[in-house]
């Protein structure tokens, strides 16, 4: 294809035009320029209502994430606590006595949670996961707190349901 050039050596709008394969006011105007400000307005709402849509269930999704930490933590505290009653038939009344350092709670892996013995006997356990104070999970009100005893029991402090 032959065409002339301007004296840049880039073509004219005219002839950016005709070479295309689109033709009328629209290609002309678009050839020339650029993006509309009704249109950079159409394309910025469109991202804001995106955004506000999935900023929340992005939210959400993080907060139950972060239970896991909780949930898998308490479950191998129960395991060591039933490791330690095969081995001295009773349970640990303190986190040392499993080997989670020397304070009376322990943080979880990712440290979203304390975990605690609560109230414990001889032949019971109940292990408890509070979120940190200033943590990620301190606003979590669908499951709170979490709890795990020695007959397998499970429960949360919070209004949901679907936790574990």
């Amino acid at each position: 294809m032959n065409t002339m050039r301007d004296v840049s050596g880039s073509m004219t709008r005219r002839q950016l035009v005709a070479t295309s394969r689109c033709s009328g006011p629209r290609c002309a105007r678009a050839a020339g320029r650029g993006f509309t400000l009704i249109e950079v307005l159409i394309v910025v709402a469109i991202i804001g209502i995106l955004a506000a849509v999935a900023t929340p269930i992005y939210s959400a999704y993080v907060e139950r994430t972060y239970r896991t930490d909780a949930i898998g933590f308490l479950m191998e505290v129960a395991g060591e606590q039933e490791r330690y009653f095969t081995e001295n038939n009773t349970f640990a009344t303190e986190m040392k006595e499993l080997g989670y350092g020397k304070a009376a709670t322990f943080k979880t892996p990712e440290g979203y949670y304390t975990v605690s013995i609560a109230n414990p006997t001889t032949t019971s356990f109940k292990l408890t996961a509070t979120p940190v104070a200033d943590g990620p999970q301190a606003n979590d009100t669908d499951c709170g707190s979490f709890t795990l005893t020695s007959t397998g029991a499970r429960g949360n402090s919070g209004s949901g349901s679907d936790c574990w």
